[in-house]
């Protein structure tokens, strides 16, 4: 089965008081049969914003229709509005929400198995405990959302999107399914297909990726613990400045995968604060200045320890503990920070920029400019 577009299903038409653009379904694979409903069009318009007790109300319909009740109706919802809404224990199997909006939604033990979500939006949304099982996902957003617990097994997260309706002619082009700075905690992705999807920053932590199609997933800056890779296909996969443990190293086949940063022993890293130190204290007669460039410092205790002027560029120290850790100076330009420790640091005239610093705890910091040295601090986002 191909991996690029190669089928388009038009929102339907939509008079004068619907959303101001049109829209038009591109992804790939089979049409569902939640993309091409001939026998009527949505329950309500596209565009439109959905309260609750409308969604309420379209529920107790969808439910009489999985249980083959007469006068049942198939929850459609096209583009429609939900962000914010709680629908937490709801049965939305086999509903249809093309494109709908569920930002910062609440979404906990949810049942959304077999659904039609091709081009959501569940950025922020609580997805915890969540049925997401071959659930038609192409083209979804999940960044920042909490995933832990839920059910994505055989889940379809290739790349589609959504095109305006003036557009003509098929597009060549695909969104990817993006997870930026997503929570998956014991998350099951068993057998899913998310070729080229994003999911960088993202926190991976006990979950099931056995058998899943990960080719050209970017996983950069990310934080991967015990993950269950067995049998999972990581062609051309980007892993630069990712940190990977040692049991999810051990269960997949990271030689045809991207930019695998090293995994140093803790001696080495204690030599090498020794040598820095001296050489600090030296002024640089004695010693070595360290360079952890592209190193794995994931949840290494460097507290209080002397790092002033060390280089540290693209290195992961993914929840490192850096409290009140003398930085001055210190090159963390591209470094990896998710959740590390900063509190009390010493951060006068270290160079930050293009770090990622997502969950990072800086409180009671030391900035701003190095006396007698011209520095001063560059921020993540300079």
């Amino acid at each position: 089965m191909s991996d690029v577009a190669e089928t388009k299903a038009v929102l339907p038409d939509r008079g004068p008081d619907t959303a101001p653009n049109g829209a038009v379904m591109s992804g790939a694979g089979d049409v569902l049969e939640s993309l091409t409903h001939k026998s009527r069009g949505p329950d309500i318009l596209p565009g439109t914003r959905v309260e609750l007790d409308q969604l309420l109300s379209l529920h107790a319909a969808h439910l009489d229709f999985i249980k083959g009740v007469r006068g049942g109706r198939k929850m459609i919802l096209r583009a429609c509005d939900l962000s914010d809404l709680d629908l937490s224990g709801l049965n939305l199997e086999g509903a249809d929400l093309m494109g709908c909006i569920l930002r910062n939604a609440r979404l906990e033990t949810t049942r959304l198995c077999y659904a039609n979500l091709f081009g959501a939006d569940f950025t922020g949304a609580n997805l915890t405990d969540a049925d997401l099982e071959r659930a038609d996902l192409r083209g979804a957003c999940f960044d920042d959302a909490d995933l832990s617990y839920a059910n994505m097994a055989q889940a379809d997260l290739r790349a589609g999107r959504l095109l305006d309706a003036q557009e003509h002619g098929e597009a060549s082009a695909t969104g990817a399914v993006s997870m930026v700075g997503a929570t998956l905690h014991e998350t099951d992705l068993t057998e899913v297909r998310m070729k080229e999807a994003d999911l960088s920053e993202t926190r991976i932590v006990s979950a099931r990726m056995v058998q899943t199609d990960a080719r050209q997933v970017s996983f950069a800056r990310s934080q991967l613990r015990n993950v269950d890779l067995h049998g999972a296909q990581l062609v051309d996969a980007d892993f630069a400045g990712a940190s990977i443990d040692r049991a999810s190293r051990l269960s997949t086949n990271l030689q045809r995968a991207h930019s695998v940063v090293a995994l140093p022993s803790k001696s080495l890293i204690e030599e090498k604060l020794a040598l820095h130190e001296r050489w600090v204290k030296s002024s640089g007669k004695l010693g070595t200045r360290a360079d952890f460039s592209k190193q794995d410092l994931s949840g290494v205790n460097l507290a209080g320890r002397m790092l002033a002027a060390a280089i540290l560029t693209d290195a992961v120290l993914v929840d490192a503990d850096c409290k009140a850790a003398k930085l001055a100076a210190a090159d963390l330009s591209g470094a990896n920070l998710l959740g590390a420790r900063l509190t009390q640091a010493d951060l006068r005239g270290a160079d930050l920029r293009g770090a990622c610093i997502r969950g990072t705890q800086m409180g009671m910091t030391k900035s701003g400019e190095l006396a007698g040295t011209g520095l001063r601090t560059r921020s993540a986002q300079e």
